[in-house]
């Protein structure tokens, strides 16, 4: 009997306890896959509240030493070392290898920076030795328990890359010196006017948190601000402006995110977007509205017309038959140039313009009324959007002419003559582009032409060689 009632207890533990066991296991693998997945998805709030349950998990199914939850500890550093939180990632490496001291992290998440982390948590672990204690997480998952004592105005740091189809964080800090009733990012898709908000929640005493939706991370880039407002409503700091935003450069495809309102595009038209929630006061998720119709993809054509006035260094022989006598600076008092162009990809250009030169001050006798010619340019923007100041090179054929002031006033009156250049056309210069709206787009450029006299004439025009200058404003349409 004695040997019956010793046995017992150890038969049935050999029954019951690998099955549940298991079952813990399973579960807590299961909750860590999951938190990973997030984690592919920038939803790091997602990934700690997995792998919080995973701990929790291990401890209820007496798993607190087995090397599953040494992986959910070091999943746990990963995450919070992307926050990033550099105490809590340290803390979570050294639990994870005081239960498993040869862990090693994944291919897929190892870099320089982890590894050498996960090596000074090693050095610390048996330095201290001990057991594996409980992750330190704060009430928010996203590490609101900041330091806010140096925190001053609103402080952001610019995102320029993203990968496309996730979420992107945004995070702002907010000093008490600022007295705000809500702090917001503000997003314009491609191709859009409007910009759509999302309110970001705080999360402890200065931290506020949120994200643009995947459903926006798409095209080739994403303008945004974070601004602060107060109770009229009205921003009283920001970082980026609608006049002046900061640009994401969407590359590259995320991890697939399953979550909801992803299904909706923003793009499309006029849709709502569901946003996983980072902490609102309703706990659950926010609904924000995706803005207007906007085109499908980036415009491909364009027709632009620009107006404006010229000047040029001339020598050589007027219309007129008379000789330049002294060097001077000669003007065409307007000049107009239509463009039809062709967008290569977002910051490069071809087009064919024709810049008709108006000489409207000579005043001689039977002088010429206009000087066409045609151009080939070539644009390219420094600016991922296209936008902003660009380059500009252009090579044709045609006439400048500008007028100059004679010495004396010929018999025939008048004392204005035109000199023309030409017929080679070849320049370059720089310009400046803004959107105004789904297709307009505002145009400054400043452009030098030299002209390059390869025949003696044409027609009764004598040729010259030399050089014109434009400064031009206009607009483009865009489809």
């Amino acid at each position: 009997m004695r040997v019956i009632r010793f046995v017992t207890p150890i038969v049935a533990t050999m029954l019951f306890a690998t099955p549940v066991h298991a079952e813990g296991k399973g579960e807590i693998n299961s909750k860590i896959k999951a938190a990973m997945e997030a984690y592919d998805s920038f939803d790091y709030d997602g990934a700690k509240k997995q792998l919080a349950a995973a701990v929790a998990a291990a401890k209820k199914s007496n798993l607190s030493k087995d090397p599953v939850t040494a992986k959910a500890y070091l999943d746990l550093g990963i995450v919070a070392f992307a926050v990033p939180d550099m105490d809590a990632a340290k803390a979570a490496f050294v639990d994870a290898v005081k239960i498993d001291p040869k862990i090693q992290i994944d291919v897929a998440y190892k870099s320089p920076e982890l590894a050498k982390l996960l090596d000074t948590a090693r050095s610390e672990a048996k330095k201290n030795g001990g057991a594996a204690t409980e992750p330190t997480l704060p009430d928010d998952p996203l590490g609101g328990g900041v330091d806010c004592s140096g925190v001053k105005g609103l402080e952001h740091t610019i995102v320029d890359s993203a990968k496309a189809g996730a979420p992107q964080p945004i995070e702002a800090m907010v000093g008490t010196d600022l007295k705000v009733a809500k702090v917001s990012v503000m997003f314009r898709v491609e191709g859009s006017t409007d910009f759509t908000e999302v309110k970001l929640s705080k999360q402890g005493d200065c931290k506020y948190t949120g994200a643009i939706p995947a459903a926006a991370m798409k095209g080739s880039l994403v303008h945004y601000y974070v601004a602060a407002y107060n109770e009229a409503a009205k921003s009283i700091a920001s970082k980026g402006s609608s006049g002046s935003p900061n640009i994401i450069e969407i590359s590259g495809t995320a991890a697939k995110h399953s979550g909801p309102g992803d299904d909706e595009d923003p793009i499309g038209g006029g849709k709502k977007v569901v946003v996983a929630s980072t902490g609102t006061d309703s706990g659950g998720e926010v609904t924000v509205d995706a803005g207007p119709s906007t085109p499908k993809g980036p415009q491909k054509v364009f027709i632009g017309v620009t107006g404006g006035t010229g000047f040029g260094y001339v020598t050589g022989t007027t219309e007129g038959m008379n000789t330049v006598k002294n060097c001077c600076i000669g003007k065409s008092l307007l000049v107009i140039t239509p463009e039809l162009g062709y967008f290569v990809n977002q910051k490069l250009s071809i087009g064919i313009a024709a810049r008709i030169g108006l000489p409207l001050d000579a005043n001689l006798a039977g002088h010429a009324t206009a000087a066409p010619a045609g151009l080939l340019r070539v644009r390219y923007a420094l600016a991922a959007s296209g936008e902003g100041f660009r380059v500009m090179g252009q090579i044709g054929a045609g006439f400048l002419r500008n007028t100059i002031k004679l010495d004396a006033t010929m018999t025939t009156g008048g004392d204005i003559d035109i000199v023309a250049q030409g017929p080679f056309l070849i320049g370059g210069g720089i310009g400046y582009s803004k959107r105004l709206g789904n297709t307009v787009t505002f145009i400054a450029d400043l452009d030098a032409i030299a002209a390059i006299a390869v025949v003696s004439s044409v027609g009764a025009s004598p040729m010259n060689s030399g050089i014109s200058a434009d400064a031009s404003l206009g607009f483009a349409v865009g489809f």
